[in-house]
């Protein structure tokens, strides 16, 4: 028996071909719903709730996190990869998406309010209004005396003993600054 040609002609001029995806673009679809997949079995059952999740894809997750073998979490990975093409992946790729955003939102907010906070212990006594109108410039006139008070207090803890003090500053700046 002949084999199939690859390219069949239609009246219309298209070919079918166009109209399916190759094998290799079907393999890198799974391929990145599998990593999807993967993905979703490293959060916790809280974050797992809030995500829409099918009912045999949640149960597959559940399941995931009860087997401790690793040729076992291998197969269900798998399991849970071919439960992913069969759903629509577009609203856990967003709402993943968006977890990951806010989570980067909050670690720049940890290092912008840890630099500012090595900022105003080197500034000097007189500069330190200054550095902390431009740190925060929308904060009131009682929030930037209780951040000089509490930089004030961090400069003259002890170095050797624990750093109470600067933690305290460290707290302020970082309410100040999510206030901002």
């Amino acid at each position: 028996m002949p084999r199939k040609k690859t390219f069949q002609w239609h009246a219309d001029g298209e070919t079918d071909a166009a109209d399916t995806p190759s094998r290799s673009a079907r393999k890198r679809q799974s391929t990145a719903l599998q990593k999807l997949g993967e993905q979703l079995t490293q959060l916790d059952a809280s974050a797992r709730a809030a995500l829409p999740l099918s009912a045999d894809l949640a149960e597959a997750l559940r399941l995931y996190d009860r087997i401790r073998d690793k040729e076992g979490r291998r197969r269900q990975l798998q399991y849970i990869g071919r439960l992913m093409r069969e759903i629509d992946a577009g609203p856990l790729e967003a709402a993943l998406a968006a977890r990951t955003a806010a989570h980067q939102a909050d670690t720049a907010l940890l290092h912008r309010a840890e630099q500012w906070r090595a900022a105003l212990l080197d500034a000097a006594p007189d500069q330190l209004r200054d550095l902390l109108r431009r740190c925060l410039p929308a904060a009131d006139d009682a929030t930037l005396a209780a951040l000089e008070r509490a930089t004030l207090a961090a400069r003259e803890e002890n170095p050797a003993g624990p750093p109470h003090a600067r933690r305290a500053l460290f707290r302020e700046l970082m309410a100040a600054m999510k206030k901002a």
